[in-house]
């Protein structure tokens, strides 16, 4: 789990902490702009560590600036940089960003571990973070899917699932003993990750350390940390060559694979509920009492059901059914007030939370959740760490709060200390 204390030690001098006032930066924003824009790509939370690719919030500013350098933003803040790159896609890391346009990746943040790119043997072709967007070499010509980890991502495009940072663990998908990162750079180009199937690769996933591929016939394949059970397939220990996911998803069409932290879920087509990993604070759902999980097991949720989507944070679940209504449970703070930290079984959350409407999709970081309903607009919850829910705090938000931004919300990515948010 992340604490603020490994946060700190992990972030560079810049990271200590400043209390003065931040003003609302949404207010003038529009006015600033001088051109057309394509996209609007919004951050709050940590500042430090550059994941906001905001370079001002690190540089610093004269005194006389209305627009101080926080180590933490607490309000969303506008990207600039990204008005006019047509972003279709972002992810959430540890200290560091991803955003994706349809043939091109950017990154920023922490970089400790080449998540954002560089050269093993060059020096003078890396640094420890980057403050602003750095383009990252992906060679392909068409991207689908971005996802992030702690410190890795996995990239899905026309030419195979490709992986970026920390591989200690196996998570890129190469032999650790061989490569504790994997990098592309323009001279040494990456190499798509060999998958045992000759199915399209069709979803991707990053939990912390461990990453998911799941296929057209709806097979999952995982590798990487597996301390937890996190790859689902009746063993533990680290795990770098792909392997299918086994127990109750045979057979089953898997859709897609969420899981912020070691618990690990995944939804098919059928609408059913598999969970495999750390299951500790009841995110089972009465499907088993065991504490961890090392094969996929079936969550019986028939009288919620069918489930569309579903994610966790590190202790509890969110999921939305077919009726676009959403259910929590868990262990945590999950959008029910402060007398309702622990639910055995999931509960429905109540449509006035969300302005009576539909949802249309939810998220999980790992201490937080949202959804987005029918209109455009994003509710948010959860710890607040370093401020990332943007509510011009940093207090624990305990029931579902709409987060006001210029535009209808397409995509949220919830990391562990910051937040993007991509915005119509």
């Amino acid at each position: 789990m992340f604490s603020k204390s490994s946060a700190t030690r992990l972030l560079s001098s810049t990271a200590q902490k400043t209390r003065k006032k931040v003003p609302n930066p949404l207010e003038n924003q529009n006015s600033e702009l001088e051109f057309q824009v394509d996209c609007a790509v919004y951050g709050c939370g940590l500042s430090a560590s550059g994941a906001l690719a905001i370079p001002k919030l690190i540089q610093g500013t004269s005194a006389s600036s209305d627009d101080v350098t926080p180590s933490e933003m607490e309000y969303p803040k506008r990207i600039p940089y990204f008005n006019t790159k047509s972003i279709k896609t972002i992810s959430s890391g540890f200290g560091f960003s991803l955003f994706a346009s349809e043939n091109k990746l950017f990154g920023a943040g922490i970089n400790n571990r080449f998540q954002i790119g560089g050269h093993l043997t060059d020096p003078s072709k890396y640094q420890d973070y980057y403050i602003s967007a750095k383009k990252i070499n992906i060679p392909a010509e068409e991207i689908f899917e971005i996802s992030s980890g702690r410190a890795h991502s996995l990239i899905r495009t026309n030419r195979g699932v490709f992986a970026i940072g920390d591989n200690n663990f196996g998570q890129c998908g190469r032999d650790p003993a061989k490569a504790e990162s994997v990098v592309g750079s323009e001279d040494d180009p990456l190499l798509p990750i060999s998958i045992p199937t000759d199915s399209p690769i069709v979803s991707i996933h990053c939990s912390l350390d461990t990453s998911f591929v799941v296929d057209d016939h709806g097979a999952v394949y995982s590798f990487g940390l597996n301390e937890d059970g996190q790859c689902g397939n009746e063993q533990y220990g680290i795990q770098w060559t792909p392997r299918k996911v086994t127990g109750d998803v045979a057979g089953a069409p898997i859709e897609r694979v969420r899981g912020s932290t070691d618990t690990i879920m995944a939804t098919s087509r059928d609408g059913d509920v598999f969970v495999w990993g750390q299951t500790e604070y009841g995110q089972a759902a009465g499907a088993t009492e065991e504490i961890q999980l090392n094969t996929a097991r079936h969550v019986p949720l028939s009288s919620i059901g069918p489930i569309v989507s579903i994610d966790t944070t590190q202790s509890a679940v969110i999921a939305q059914n077919r009726r676009s209504e959403v259910f929590v449970w868990g262990v945590g703070v999950l959008g029910m007030g402060p007398e309702t930290e622990v639910l055995k079984r999931p509960v429905q959350m109540d449509q006035p939370l969300f302005d009576g409407k539909k949802i249309t999709s939810i998220a999980a970081g790992n201490s937080c959740m949202s959804a987005i309903n029918e209109s455009g607009r994003l509710f948010i919850w959860g710890e607040n760490r370093y401020s990332s829910l943007g509510l011009g705090h940093s207090k624990r938000q305990l029931f579902p709060y709409q987060l006001f931004l210029p535009g209808d919300v397409r995509q949220a990515a919830l990391g562990p200390d910051h937040s993007l948010f991509l915005v119509n």
